[in-house]
């Protein structure tokens, strides 16, 4: 049962990079989304990418070490420093909802 908890931070991390890549989509494709919409689907993107391999059985638990972890962390940090570097270029509504939290 513990072997099974490792998953645990690949459903936190999977969130914080499934954030800005829906971000990074709505501002390229300049669609005038709420936060709130777009974090309620980072959350469920992420505990669907983790939940369906692990319950139809296309991957094992042994399969979540610390690379992916990495590679995931890695990717959060470069798709939010490329929404930045484009926030200044292709402005939207959410950055005013953003700056007011």
């Amino acid at each position: 049962m513990l072997h099974s908890l490792i998953v645990i931070p690949y459903y936190f991390v999977s969130a914080l990079a499934a954030l800005p890549l829906l971000i990074l989509g709505a501002r390229l494709l300049r669609l005038k989304v709420a936060v709130n919409t777009l974090v309620g689907t980072a959350i469920a993107l992420a505990v669907a990418s983790i939940a369906v391999p692990l319950a139809a059985d296309w991957v094992d638990v042994d399969a979540f070490t610390g690379r992916p972890l990495l590679a995931l962390v890695l990717a959060s940090l470069v798709l939010a420093g490329v929404d930045a570097a484009l926030m200044k270029y292709l402005p939207l509504p959410l950055d005013d909802e953003l700056r007011d939290l």
